[in-house]
């Protein structure tokens, strides 16, 4: 069947076919809240420097693959924005390898407007990584991510259940587990998830943003150097999460203590499980374990939705070892680097280093 390829430079374009965008994700294996149609449209709110560049494959006139990059003309460098999502990747149907592999294609022969594609932050199992290994450029993420670029990410296997999952877990864990739910509980402290019927989608993105700040201060997620800021943050949080919260891609469990709410983690919907993002809670309710009592409710209701994954993120600095006391599996995400030309795929290996 035909396959045609264009390119979207203009954000009022990408609006015009969000609904296709969104109805072709659910038919992906990526994820549901950094890879949707909203995602990307609120892009100049925290980037607003980053050109829009969206490459689309039609078949037969039906929209069959989205590649959303954005171009840095200044660097001459396209690809995935720097520090705006985590693991981006192509949106095709799952395995529609032509798709895939016709438009990292078309993305690596280049317009003329950028010598050079960085897709960061790929997963191994990814749908770049596929067209890569279409395309001959390689094996396997071994042979395709660039020198240096990989890291290692806590994934939790729930595919078996809860209680196989539980049984996985040390002794101490569980029995420390045991205990501080307990302690909360006497001390009137329960976990639940905020849903738009109990909480007003639009208080979403000040009570992360003051959770997140009261716990992590100046160590904020939030406090990347974008070239926004802070306000930028804000704006952006205030323009997305309410949306993405109203359509269960971004899913809020709360820390309640008398009905306040004193501790918060976000969670990404992924197409198998969740995905882990940035949470925080009021320092006067620490020795209460807030992280433990949210992750452990997280996990469960994720085994209740059968679902097969809890993706804690990356882990890579020694103050994420708690991660490992949840007996994660190993997956790994690393950037992809080619030059870009017309002869870039029949002349070139990916670019190392």
């Amino acid at each position: 069947m035909s396959i045609e390829y264009d390119i979207c430079t203009k954000l009022s374009d990408v609006e015009q076919m969000s609904g296709d965008w969104d109805a072709l994700l659910e038919r992906s294996q990526c994820n549901r809240a950094f890879s949707c149609s909203k995602w990307y449209l609120a892009m100049p709110e925290l980037v607003p420097e980053a050109q829009p560049m969206v490459l689309v494959a039609r078949r037969n006139g039906a929209l069959a693959g989205i590649m959303p990059l954005v171009l840095d003309g200044e660097n001459r460098e396209a690809g995935f924005a720097k520090d705006y999502t985590d693991i981006p990747d192509i949106i095709a149907q799952e395995d529609d390898i032509e798709v895939m592999a016709g438009l990292l294609d078309m993305a690596i022969t280049g317009t003329g407007a950028y010598d050079k594609l960085v897709l960061r932050y790929v997963q191994d199992d990814s749908n770049c990584v596929k067209a890569a290994c279409a395309l001959g450029l390689g094996k396997n993420s071994d042979d395709i991510f660039a020198p240096g670029s990989s890291l290692d990410c806590a994934v939790l296997d729930l595919s078996r259940g809860y209680q196989e999952y539980w049984k996985t877990l040390s002794r101490n864990l569980r029995r420390g587990l045991s205990r501080i739910h307990n302690k909360a509980k006497t001390d009137g402290l329960v976990v639940l998830e905020l849903e738009p019927s109990n909480m007003t989608p639009q208080e979403i993105p000040e009570l992360l943003l003051s959770l997140h700040d009261s716990r992590f201060g100046a160590e904020s997620y939030f406090h990347v150097d974008f070239k926004s800021g802070l306000e930028g943050v804000r704006k952006w949080t205030g323009k997305l999460f309410p949306a993405l919260f109203i359509e269960k891609r971004l899913r809020v469990f709360a820390l309640m203590q008398h009905e306040k709410i004193v501790g918060i983690d976000i969670v990404m919907a992924a197409n198998r499980g969740f995905y882990g993002w940035p949470g925080g809670f009021l320092p006067e309710v620490a020795h209460y374990h807030p992280g433990k009592l949210l992750t452990h409710h997280i996990i469960q209701q994720a085994c209740k939705e059968q679902l097969a994954e809890y993706d804690l993120g990356c882990w890579y600095r020694e103050d994420q070892e708690y991660k490992g006391h949840w007996k994660p599996a190993i997956k790994r995400i690393g950037h992809l680097q080619f030059l870009a030309g017309a002869d870039a795929i029949r002349t070139s290996d990916p670019t190392r280093g």
